[in-house]
């Protein structure tokens, strides 16, 4: 694995390569490390907008402003809620403010020729194969039961992110010759390394996220059968039959032989099932379906400003007349430790505001990687598809546990998406890392 130079890369283009490749290997294993990318490019950008120096930052309108809103959307909403309501809470503004400043570094980043899902390609395993190593190398936290986590991050969270990290490693290789045998094996490893560590997190929720990535690579998959030629179209037609047949088969192995894995499903089946009926409210997926039905009763009390960050929410939920035996713990869960859903945490501080700002965080990059999905360049192409399935995983997970809450989560979010946006906006890159 090498950079091919069939240019000279600058100071400042190694500079961003290191910054680049560096977020996802801190993610999940420095506290605050992926902060320290975020905010060196953003420092960068400053420089060279002020300075108007080569790299010259440009506004491509009315495509940037338009991105440049999207990023800064979750900013605007806490500021609009909390201005409505008169209360001033800055703490509420730490993860809006990093997915705001990785919208800068788009614009610097896009400016570049650096091929970045080159280096993603690299930083993502690698990051994977560390997480793994400091789990091995650390006893487990009986906090946690015998579930994986690090020491600042749960279980939960670890393991959708893991997840959709470890398919992101699997769906990065290329099996056309583009890429070395190398990369390949490290991809290969930092996959399987990924989903086991997600296995032994035992996080239902970032399970979930396989069946729809699965749905969203045949459904691309077609669309590639669909343009190919009548001689390909039988041999893509078999290769993705022996995909979904390796997908089912490998899935089913790893239910026979993984007990975390089997008895996390089957417990996790009986417990909604308990729920539905009224047998058992009090189990771990009861209570997060009871968070969600009181959340969203509690929500339309205050729909469209939310009720913020800055108050005590024992307080403010023990006082609704929501407030009933039915809901007692869903009530303690949902005060202590959040609502376990994207979609209600945005809704709960910031009202119709934040969930519109969330949504469109999700939706607007997803429909732009969409447009560039069958781009004929290949980076383009593969930036695009990769920015799918990542958008994808998140708003899954996020469904059952907030992705886009913590300010190191949030960061990791507005890196990723900012420097797949600027892979899809940049002219075909001369460099490659294979």
């Amino acid at each position: 694995m090498k950079l091919n130079l069939n240019h000279a890369y600058t100071k400042l283009d190694w500079f961003v390569i290191l910054c680049v490749f560096m977020f996802p290997v801190t993610f999940l294993t420095v506290r605050h490390g992926v902060h320290v990318s975020l905010f060196a490019l953003v420092l960068l950008a400053a420089y060279h907008f002020w300075s108007a120096k080569a790299p010259k930052i440009e506004w491509n309108y009315p495509i940037d402003p338009f991105i440049l809103l999207t990023f800064a959307g979750l900013f605007l909403s806490v500021l609009l809620s909390q201005v409505f309501r008169g209360a001033m809470h800055f703490a509420a503004f730490d993860g809006p403010s990093r997915i705001l400043l990785a919208g800068l570094v788009f614009l610097l980043l896009k400016s570049l020729n650096i091929p970045y899902i080159r280096i993603l390609e690299i930083a993502i395993p690698l990051a994977l194969i560390c997480i793994f190593g400091i789990i091995v190398l650390r006893p487990l936290d009986p906090h946690w039961m015998g579930r994986y986590s690090m020491y600042f991050v749960d279980p939960n969270t670890l393991g959708s992110q893991a997840f959709i990290l470890g398919l992101l490693s699997l769906l990065m290789i290329s099996w056309d010759g583009r890429q070395s045998k190398a990369l390949m094996v490290l991809q290969v490893l930092g996959g399987i390394l990924g989903l086991y560590v997600s296995v032994g997190s035992g996080s239902r929720g970032g399970w979930l996220i396989a069946p729809f990535i699965l749905l969203l690579i045949l459904l691309l998959r077609f669309g590639d059968i669909s343009h190919a030629s009548n001689l390909q179209k039988q041999k893509m037609w078999l290769q993705t039959l022996a995909i979904c047949i390796g997908i089912c088969f490998v899935s089913l192995i790893g239910f026979y032989f993984s007990e975390k894995l089997s008895t996390r499903i089957i417990s996790g089946y009986f417990e909604i099932l308990h729920w539905f009926t009224g047998a058992n409210l009090d189990t771990s997926a009861g209570t997060r379906l009871s968070m969600w039905k009181f959340g969203f009763q509690f929500a339309n009390e205050s729909l469209l400003f939310g009720y913020g960050e800055e108050k005590n929410m024992m307080q403010v939920l023990q006082g609704s007349p929501l407030n009933i035996a039915a809901n007692e713990t869903a009530i303690n869960t949902m005060a202590l430790t959040g609502p376990h859903s994207d979609i209600l945490s945005k809704l709960l501080s910031a009202g119709l505001f934040g969930l519109g700002a969330y949504l469109s965080l999700l939706l607007v990059p997803f429909s732009i990687f969409w447009k560039r999905r069958n781009a004929l360049d290949f980076n383009v192409k593969q930036a695009a598809r990769i920015g799918l399935f990542y958008i994808t995983g998140i708003f899954i997970a996020g469904l059952s546990n907030e992705q886009l809450s913590l300010k190191y989560l949030c960061t990791f979010y507005g890196m990723m998406v900012a420097v797949l946006l600027a892979q899809v906006f940049h002219k075909p890159s001369a460099g490659r890392i294979n």
